[in-house]
């Protein structure tokens, strides 16, 4: 009909696209024609022809020989050995059975990442008082990094600051909730690279807890246990009634008795940080059961039954006392009453 035209005057382009220096990008759309186009043209962001066909004739740009190919059904171009001068915007022509189309896209070039070191201002950190900043570098188009703490995203903080566009990363000061693993993810739409450091903060020791419960029997193997919150890790040192008796964290009584019972003192120490703190336990060891009297050691419910028991005892002993000592005072009082009657002679029969 009059008026109409099936023909699309705009090509569409796969873009933008990006590219890594050295490799290689294609070029296609996303409408190709519908039959091969008799004549096709591709334009450099700096307006070089770089390749022109019109039917079997080919010409290609001397600054792009051996880097070009054109599939001329198609009309897609793969460019080579991508260099940073190839970011730009590029134009494509074609002409299919006289009609004209034509399309842009854009390609962006970047550097490969190559490595992502992470370098810390070093020496002994002490929480509470030092700072410490981490700084994050890498070989290579750099467009985003991103830090976190065991695979946590950091952000600021009244503590955490980052510099340079988040290239260093600053802790002011350091505390023992700090320890851990830090990465720095650095990345372009290309490529990405990550680096790890494990920052240590030396404190303490804090804590310090001995364990298990204070009360023991006679002839038991004991066992003592104390731990302490430290970094580095705490030396021991064990303390009976202000004599040393052990150097480890653990201290063991292979067969106890009551030359054992009495105050027992851990002390933890860090020799980073110069610091120690102790822990105090109060060792009692109870008699050993009599053989064949199961039942020596009574339970506390057995106890209160036995001492109910005995001032019920005395209680109903006391009862008995009062009650014989009425009963003969009735029988005195009884006897008295018969004497006091007056006597009455005995009649006599004559």
């Amino acid at each position: 009909m009059p008026g109409l035209c099936s023909c699309q005057d705009e090509l569409l382009l796969e873009g933008p696209l990006n590219g890594a220096v050295g490799g290689s990008v294609v070029f296609t759309l996303t409408n190709p024609p519908s039959a091969p186009p008799t004549r096709i043209t591709w334009t450099s962001p700096s307006d070089k022809e770089i390749f022109a066909s019109l039917g079997d004739a080919v010409e290609i740009h001397p600054d792009y020989t051996d880097r070009v190919s054109v599939n001329k059904t198609t009309a897609s171009l793969e460019l080579r050995n991508l260099t940073l001068n190839d970011t730009g915007e590029y134009t494509l022509s074609i002409s299919t059975d006289g009609v004209g189309q034509q399309g842009i896209t854009s390609l962006t070039l970047f550097e490969t990442i190559s490595t992502s070191p992470i370098i810390s201002t070093g020496g002994t950190v002490i929480a509470g008082n030092s700072s410490v900043n981490l700084t994050c570098d890498a070989q290579g188009t750099i467009i985003t990094r991103v830090w976190t703490k065991e695979g946590t995203p950091l952000s600021p903080s009244n503590s955490t600051t980052f510099h340079e566009e988040n290239r260093t990363l600053s802790i002011s000061p350091v505390e023992k909730e700090d320890n851990g693993q830090y990465t720095c993810t650095v990345s372009n739409p290309i490529s990405s690279v990550s680096g790890n450091y494990n920052l240590v903060v030396n404190y303490g020791p804090l804590s310090v807890h001995i364990s298990p419960a204070p009360e023991v029997t006679s002839g038991d193997r004991v066992s003592l246990d104390c731990s302490a919150d430290s970094v580095p890790t705490a030396s021991f040192t064990w303390m009976f009634n202000e004599t040393e008796v052990g150097g480890k964290s653990q201290l063991v009584i292979e067969k106890v008795d009551q030359s054992h019972a009495g105050m027992y003192t851990c002390t933890a120490w860090n020799s980073v940080m110069g610091h120690k703190a102790s822990a105090e336990l109060l060792l009692r060891v109870n008699a050993a059961e009599t053989p064949g009297t199961p039942n020596s050691r009574l339970s506390d419910g057995a106890i209160a039954g036995i001492v109910i028991g005995t001032i019920a005892g005395v209680a109903l002993f006391a009862g008995f006392i009062v009650f014989r000592r009425k009963r003969r005072s009735r029988s005195s009082l009884g006897k008295e009453s018969d004497d006091e009657k007056p006597h009455v002679p005995t009649a006599v029969k004559l």
